[in-house]
């Protein structure tokens, strides 16, 4: 079949048989695809460059031919760089040497983009480029050095700070943390941070206002101008980065709680506080009014997520109430609280802890059952098999497949921890059970004799007419020059979105499909990271809900620039109906996750978003 596609006289199907090849790693045909980087079209050799990263051949044969396709015409370059970025260590020496040597500008920042993703980041290769005449590669190199927060970059860095470029401030205030300006540095970096923290530019404001919590105290007084700041997400950002620098005089946080009356500004000051030592007026026991007693399940749940900073006896005083509340949300959010200190020592002081946890595989929320099965995997033993095998059971009704996913690893690691204590009876219960159509389900089961019966599972093909219908309907239309519009209303105004028919066409399928089926209409951005992504999509409505079933990632060649929009993801082929939107560029991002769309129009109102607003119809044109 692939041989076939890779001799059509179309372009497209070339390319998207290239591209399948790496997105179903099937590295017997590596050497095809090193063919391919020579292929006269330059678009399939480009793509025979992405595909032997996404198939993650690390072979000597695959690194000298990455090496050599920088050579070529830059898109075919660009690739061949992101590649060996995702190569890794293997490819470090081919990286280093690569940004020694002249290229294209586009070829340079890939190269200095696959940089940033080593460990260490090799600072000598990259610092030379923060000089460099292009913009674009001076930006790229800020990238490299302060995505990473890499010290031996950090003079690099200052210079930059005045660029005239906000993207490349973005990146400065990030590198400019102190974990990476050090003692030697750490003035010079504090002046810039205050001065860069009143950029005209939000999103460099947000930058560093997140850089400043690591200089304590110090920062007090830029924070606190950042804190009344004009923009909503840089008084949140603000507010996040508030523990470390306030101190732990409950007057001083709740001073500054009228600045922001929104949800996401409090739900922030409140955690920071905890994590100072504090405990705000509105989560104290003391106070009938407090956010444990609201009608709102956000607010309670903001009370669990927000005292995880204050300690395990916090998380016992305060979540462990909300693991009985009526909201499976709610009770998500106290056994998340739980959860955080699965693998503490106070965890293992205190009995009460795992008793709890697995309490949880008996409560009737599918996600609380999976939060629970998570934090008690590690550890897991024989003796508490049969209580996973009873969640299990109750698993089989869920809509969704998170807690039977829980389930089977939770086996699996009790199997590797503790297989010697595996009565006969209970291998026999296990071996019993039904073979799941879910590959996913199966997946933590693969290559253990526990589950010896569940290796000639496969899967469910859908017919022919099916993809030939998507063909049709969103295939040849993108082909055509009119791609689907999608209009999100949401609080903040219109965000359009261009959907990428061609580059992933069962995704943008499926998020058609949902939006006329009203999936997305009054959901909330329920994800929203000041500088980094909006995410919406969960009916649910706590970032752990979906449509009931997954779809096959679909990596293309995409970048996550600005604006851009992918699916949400909990691992491989995981996709259902959350989507986030990126707010700056997030080439880490790259062939990791599906992009589908971008924002065509309505970035004003992309900016404007804050954790919690609504969508308040969705209209397909």
């Amino acid at each position: 079949m692939f041989d076939a596609a890779l001799r059509a006289r179309s372009s497209p199907v070339r390319v998207a048989a290239t591209l399948a090849i790496g997105q179903v790693r099937a590295l017997a045909r590596a050497d095809r695809l090193r063919q391919l980087l020579t292929d006269g079209d330059t678009a399939v050799a480009a793509s025979a460059a992405f595909a032997l990263g996404l198939a993650r051949d690390s072979s000597s044969a695959t690194l000298a031919a990455l090496a050599e396709a920088l050579k070529r015409p830059p898109t075919v370059g660009r690739e061949a760089a992101w590649a060996l970025g995702e190569l890794g260590a293997p490819a470090g020496p081919a990286i280093q040497a690569a940004l020694r040597a002249e290229h294209d500008p586009q070829v340079t920042i890939a190269l200095l983009l696959a940089a940033s993703r080593l460990r260490p980041v090799p600072a000598a290769a990259v610092v030379p480029h923060a000089r460099a005449r292009d913009l674009t590669v001076r930006r790229a190199a800020a990238y490299a050095i302060g995505r990473p927060r890499i010290p031996a970059g950090v003079r690099a860095l200052l210079p930059l700070a005045s660029a005239p470029d906000p993207l490349t401030r973005v990146y400065v205030a990030r590198g400019l943390a102190r974990s990476a300006a050090g003692d030697s540095l750490a003035d010079t970096a504090l002046s810039l941070l205050t001065r860069l923290v009143a950029d005209s530019a939000p999103h460099v404001r947000i930058s560093a206002a997140s850089s400043l919590s690591g200089y304590g105290p110090r920062a007090r007084v830029p924070l606190l101008v950042a804190v009344r700041d004009r923009d909503r997400n840089v008084r949140v950002a603000a507010a996040q980065s508030l523990g470390p620098v306030l101190g732990n005089r409950r007057r001083d946080w709740m001073d500054l709680w009228d600045v922001d009356t929104g949800f996401m500004f409090r739900r922030s000051l409140v955690a920071s506080a905890v994590t100072a030592g504090v405990i705000p007026e509105v989560i104290d026991d003391a106070n009938p009014s407090n956010w444990q007693r609201a009608s709102d399940w956000r607010y309670r749940g903001a009370v669990a997520d927000a005292i995880v900073g204050g300690g395990i006896e916090r998380v016992r005083k305060f979540a462990v109430p909300l693991t009985r509340d009526q909201d499976g949300r709610v009770r998500t959010a106290a056994f998340t609280a739980l959860a955080a200190f699965a693998d503490s020592a106070d965890a293992e002081a205190s009995p009460w802890h795992r008793e709890l946890l697995l309490k949880g595989l008996e409560d009737h929320d599918f996600f609380v059952r999976a939060t629970a099965l998570g934090a008690l995997t590690g550890k897991a033993k024989a003796a508490e098999v049969p209580a996973a095998l009873a969640s299990y059971r109750r698993a089989l009704a869920d809509s969704a497949n998170d807690a039977r996913i829980a389930v089977v690893a939770f086996i699996a690691s009790a199997w590797r921890n503790d297989s010697v204590r595996f009565s006969d009876s209970l291998r026999t219960v296990i071996g019993q059970l039904p073979v799941p159509d879910d590959p996913l389900v199966r997946g933590p089961a693969q290559a253990l004799s526990l589950f010896a019966g569940w290796r000639t599972a496969g899967g469910t093909a859908r017919p022919l007419e099916w993809y030939e219908r998507v063909v049709r309907s969103i295939v040849l239309p993108s082909l055509g020059g009119t791609p689907p519009l999608v209009d999100l209303l949401t609080e903040r105004g219109t965000i359009t979105l261009e959907l990428y028919g061609i580059d992933a066409p069962l995704t943008v399928n499926n998020f058609l499909s949902l939006a006329r089926t009203g999936v997305f209409k009054e959901t909330r951005f329920h994800r929203v990271v000041p500088g980094f992504v909006a995410q919406d999509g969960d009916p649910r409505g706590d970032g752990n809900g979906g449509p009931g079933y997954a779809i096959r990632d679909e990596l293309n060649r995409r970048r996550y620039e600005r604006g851009a929009v992918g699916m949400a993801l909990s691992g491989p082929d995981t996709g259902g109906s959350q989507y986030f939107l990126t707010l700056a560029p997030q080439p880490h991002l790259d062939g990791h996750y599906t992009v589908f769309a971008h924002v065509a129009a309505g970035l004003e109102a992309m900016d404007a978003l804050v954790q919690g607003d609504r969508i308040l119809e969705v209209k397909v044109r």
